[in-house]
């Protein structure tokens, strides 16, 4: 599956008060919107987590750790909410890629 920042962190608002959410320990929360792809297949998830993720713009592969996904119901509309421990940018492994052509004789 290959996960990707849609958008970057935007601060959880109460609605009701204007204010920032807080989780339980008192961190701000954040909403990253990350497309989940998997072979033909894809859904953009509102994934919340605790605290401004850095280094996440539109575009950036991600890693998503400790994803939970919670079944919400409220009234006639329902919907899975998504909350997680951390979104971290994925670099990449083993060093940087270099690029090498031939010189010209």
């Amino acid at each position: 599956m290959t996960l990707v920042a849609m958008a970057a962190p935007e601060p959880v608002v109460d609605y009701a008060t204007g204010k920032p959410k807080t989780d339980q320990g008192g961190e701000p929360l954040y909403l990253v919107q990350v497309a989940a792809m998997f072979a033909d297949q894809g859904e953009v998830l509102a994934v919340k987590v605790a605290r401004e993720p850095s280094g996440i713009t539109p575009g950036t592969p991600v890693q998503v750790v400790g994803l939970v996904a919670s079944p919400w119901e409220l009234g006639d509309r329902s919907g899975i909410a998504y909350r997680a421990a951390a979104i971290r940018p994925v670099g990449l492994r083993g060093g940087e890629r270099t690029i090498t052509t031939k010189a010209a004789s």
